[in-house]
Parts: C-alpha cells; structure tokens; sequence
C-alpha cells in the first residue's frame, strides 16, 4: 500500500512539471517537481542509483527546457552525488532542514546548468533559476513533506 502511494505521489508530481512547464510563461511560476523525486530517490537510495536517476532526470529537464541535451543531465548528477553525500548531515524530520536541503541544492544545479548555458550558447545566467525556482520548489518540498502520513509514505519520519 505503502508503495503504491509512493508512486502515485511520483506521477502527481510529473504530471504538476507537465503543467507547470507547458503554462510557466503565463504563471510565472516555475516548481522543479522533477528535482523534488531526485532528492528523494538521492536520499533513500545507494549511489549509483542516485547518479542514474539524477542523469535521466536530468535529460527529461533537457527536454522540458529544450537546447543542449545534456546541460542539465549533468548538473542534475552533480546535484545527486551531493544530495547522497550530504543528507547525512540533515536532520529531514524538521521541515527548515528540508527546505534548505532542496533549495541549496537546486541552486547550485541551476547554476552549473547556467553557467555551460551561459558559455556555449551566451544566454544570461537569470536570477530566476538560481534563486527564484530554488526557494519555491524548496517550499513545495517542505509543504509536501510537512505531512505526517507523506512523512511515513516516503520514509522521513
């Protein structure tokens, strides 16, 4: 049962990515709840299974975004191996630590991604992606996972 509200909470949160890219130019609002997987599959899970989701990930941002396949492919890896280093020293039962956790992290995804977007295309590196996006999925993150039944559904109790 358990897991079957795992996965449905995982195609709930691609299907919001779905529509929140497809009308983010009129909204404005732009949640990464591709990234919000990727920090949980990076915390529950081993290495090497981190860095392959945070690759596959990352290549469904790629075409999301559209451009150069592989930008954020790359970041998103990065961005894995940290998150699966890191969680250690978080204590994810307190929501501040949550927030932290995924808006640190997407910021510094973001600017990798930025940066190679920045030198091999010149596109601007917008505060938007690097501040912006990171603070709201941070606060989607910690809203979602302020829950207790989400807290013992993803295991974060």
């Amino acid at each position: 049962m358990k897991n079957k509200l795992k996965i449905a909470l995982f195609i709930g949160l691609i299907f919001a990515q779905i529509i929140i890219n497809r009308y983010v130019q009129t909204t404005k609002l732009n949640i990464d709840c591709l990234f919000l997987i990727l920090v949980y599959i990076s915390i529950q899970s081993g290495l090497i299974k981190s860095l392959i989701w945070g690759t596959f990930i990352g290549w469904v941002t790629d075409f999301f975004i559209g451009g150069l396949v592989g930008v954020f492919g790359f970041s998103r890896t990065i961005t894995a191996f940290f998150l699966h280093e890191f969680n250690k020293f978080f204590d994810l039962r307190k929501n501040i630590f949550v927030f932290l956790l995924i808006a640190i992290s997407l910021a510094f995804s973001n600017l990798i991604a930025s940066v190679f977007l920045h030198f091999i295309f010149g596109y601007k590196i917008e505060i938007s992606l690097v501040l912006r996006q990171p603070l709201l999925t941070g606060l989607t993150g910690m809203l979602i996972s302020s829950f207790s039944k989400i807290k013992k559904i993803l295991d974060v109790h």
